[in-house]
């Protein structure tokens, strides 16, 4: 299959493959890249309903022969799971001619990525995501990370992936929630880029239907904005990459509140809302466009209503972000759309306006009913 695009960051080349058959050919890849062993990092979930698609794309000839098991969901990234992991590496032989590959969601990409950024000081990794979410997202870039009790990501390491492998068949198969969820970083990343949100005017309604070739190219646009970002500013120190974070200042504090009942994606819609509320009163964002997009992220993620736990919980939790400091947030806020700022802010601005986001949408009748999370 043809490559979709190479890129550097900070010296280290990232190749992308999108595609149904994206899989083929990559124990060639992968011995490209290091000729010694390769492990595989999944769940047991992902590896009985995907595994075979993967290994009978040629990994199987170099990947070790039993893959290493981490749990799904928010439970694999704890101190736990990866000092087990790294434990497991070594006692299964790993070597600086070796590496890792992250076969799953976005959890699982980031914990074995985290743990191939501390083996031996560090050895090749490889993303091979199974999600929506993780495909445009979360498995290019380098970010790795597991959480702690009072926050999401609090303690990771940049190490940029040799290699991500997206094989589009997979995504089809996905439950309509995570679905959804997933497209919550497609419309994030449609805000950033100008060509991209003139594109989801065709792109909307066949994403919504799940056709196969808008969610390609959704995905690949979504990677191609996402590694230019990254490319410039590969340990977001500029604020080009910081632009990547547009609602999940919010969206981080939610899904903590809500004990991760809430999906990622959802919770990043939720702070995608917010952040266009205040957009307005604070990037210049003209209000008829800050309702256009939002009605954007409401067709396309429709995310469920937040328990009154999270929506009180939230608030204490926004100081706990990374961009946070002792003046505030630096938080990601839109001018227009293909035109996202850093603008410092309190956190009770952000608190008001997921409130007033909050309190509109669930009047007009727009959020998913029977679920609360």
């Amino acid at each position: 299959m043809k490559r979709d695009f190479s890129f550097v960051a900070a010296g280290a080349r990232t190749d992308v493959f999108v595609g149904e058959g994206a899989y083929a050919g990559l124990d060639k890849r992968l011995a490209a890249i290091a000729q010694g062993r390769w492990f595989l990092i999944t769940s047991k979930k992902i590896f009985k309903l995907h595994g075979q698609l993967l290994l009978a794309g040629g990994a199987g000839r170099v990947l070790s022969k039993n893959p290493l098991f981490v749990p799904d969901g928010e439970a694999a990234k704890t101190w736990d799971v990866l000092g087990e992991l790294l434990q497991e590496l070594m006692r299964r032989g790993l070597r600086r001619d070796g590496g890792v590959v992250a076969f799953g969601g976005g959890t699982v990409g980031d914990v074995a990525g985290l743990a191939a950024a501390l083996a031996l000081r560090g050895v090749p990794v490889v993303q091979a995501p199974t999600t929506l979410l993780a495909a445009c997202d979360s498995a290019l870039g380098g970010k790795t990370a597991v959480d702690l009790p009072s926050g999401k990501n609090l303690v990771g390491a940049f190490h940029a992936p040799r290699l991500v492998v997206v094989d589009t068949a997979m995504l089809e198969t996905l439950p309509l929630r995570a679905f959804r969820s997933g497209l919550a970083e497609v419309v994030k990343t449609s805000f950033l880029d100008a060509a991209f949100h003139r594109a989801m005017a065709r792109l909307e309604v066949p994403l919504a239907a799940r056709e196969p070739t808008a969610v390609a190219e959704a995905v690949r646009r979504s990677l191609a904005v996402k590694a230019r970002a990254v490319g410039r500013d590969p340990f977001e120190r500029t604020g080009e990459r910081a632009a990547l974070n547009l609602g999940h200042t919010v969206g981080h504090a939610l899904e903590t509140a809500s004990g991760h009942r809430l999906q990622h994606g959802e919770a990043v819609a939720w702070g995608l809302l917010a952040a266009l509320r205040l957009s307005v009163a604070r990037a210049g964002l003209a209000p008829r466009t800050a309702d256009a997009l939002m009605q954007r992220v409401m067709r396309l993620v429709s995310p469920p209503v937040p328990s009154p736990a999270a929506v009180r919980g939230m608030p204490g939790l926004l100081m706990a972000d990374k961009k946070a400091d002792r003046a505030g947030l630096n938080a990601v806020l839109l001018a227009g759309p293909g035109r996202p700022m850093l603008v410092r802010v309190e956190t009770a601005e952000l608190a008001r306006a997921f409130d007033e986001a909050l309190g509109r949408y669930n009047r007009v009748g727009w959020v998913s009913p029977g679920f609360r999370a």
